[in-house]
């Protein structure tokens, strides 16, 4: 069971914020050095923290003119800013947790996989508006108007919402209590253009060992390399094989059964192949920086997550 104890510090992800103050220029198909983390979290915290930093670098990217937001139509013009979008949206695809964006008016713009799983249903892009879930109460069963919602608040009032709870209701009439995480999304003129959403569910089995997984380590520091490898095989998982670049990674995930991969950030140029590979393998990938007691409970949750979504897709 999770540790919902959890109340994390809120991040400031106005563009504006000090730390991204003469940041350099950011592609999201290489993610910066430096990207604020947050230490000593529950289990729910670790994909939380992951969340954050995708959100934080689309912002900067925003921010910064390099992108638009996720509901633009690329037409060709501004080939980088499109490639920077389409990057953002296959990461938030492959997300091990429901993740969903909408545009500054709360229409549902996006959302993956793990979305449709989690609310039983496919929310209609353009169209619904603040959730992408049938129908939500508060914990104590009190119906929540989707106008009213977290997410809702987080649009009408431009701010990130976090600590609070809600239930949703799929369409067979099931109740998955869950932590929303709202963030508004930014232009380079500090406006309001959408938000982007990640649900967690409260109740989710613990899984910790790795029995006999075979992971991928991707890193260009050997002795961050030779750590992963010790906890790895200390879970009970098999690191099969060390690669130092994406190209190298990429060339190894057509010699050998991968069941999972760890990415050590920054990513670097030629990465992005990578990323598009394991995406279509659909193999669980990880993003982490240096923070290697994390890891093992990083891939469970990737796994776990991954797996179930293939299994309700099989059923």
């Amino acid at each position: 069971m999770f540790a919902f104890f959890w109340r994390p510090p809120i991040l400031d992800l106005d563009p504006r914020a000090s730390y991204l103050k003469g940041a350099p220029h950011n592609d999201l198909t290489c993610l910066p050095e430096r990207v604020p983390t947050m230490a000593e979290q529950p289990r729910a915290g670790i994909i939380g923290s992951d969340f954050e930093r995708l959100v934080t670098e689309y912002n900067k990217a925003l921010a910064n003119g390099e992108t638009r937001p996720i509901s633009a139509i690329c037409d060709g013009t501004e080939a980088s800013a499109c490639e920077s979008e389409r990057t953002f949206r296959k990461l938030l695809d492959a997300f091990p947790a429901p993740v969903y964006t909408t545009d500054a008016a709360g229409r549902i713009t996006f959302y993956n996989d793990a979305a449709v799983q989690f609310a039983g249903r496919r929310a209609r892009l353009g169209t619904d508006q603040w959730c992408v879930t049938w129908r939500l109460y508060w914990p104590d069963g009190t119906p929540l108007p989707h106008d009213e919602c977290p997410m809702a608040i987080a649009l009408k009032e431009d701010r990130v919402v976090r600590g609070t709870q809600a239930v949703a209701e799929r369409l067979d009439g099931t109740r998955v209590p869950f932590i929303p995480h709202p963030t508004p999304l930014r232009d380079a003129s500090g406006a309001l253009v959408g938000a982007v959403n990640m649900l967690l569910e409260i109740d989710e089995v613990e899984q910790v060992a790795l029995d006999g997984v075979q992971v991928l380590i991707v890193s260009d520091d050997i002795f961050m390399a030779a750590d992963l490898d010790l906890l790895i095989d200390e879970a009970g998982g098999i690191a099969v094989a060390i690669a130092a670049t994406g190209s190298e990674a990429l060339a190894l995930l057509g010699q050998r059964p991968i069941d999972a991969t760890l990415v050590s950030l920054p990513l670097r140029d030629g990465h992005g192949p990578l990323i598009d590979a394991l995406v279509r393998q659909n193999i669980p990938f990880v993003l982490h920086e240096g923070n290697e007691e994390q890891v093992v409970q990083m891939l469970g949750d990737a796994l776990t997550l991954r797996g179930r979504s293939n299994q309700e897709a099989v059923l």
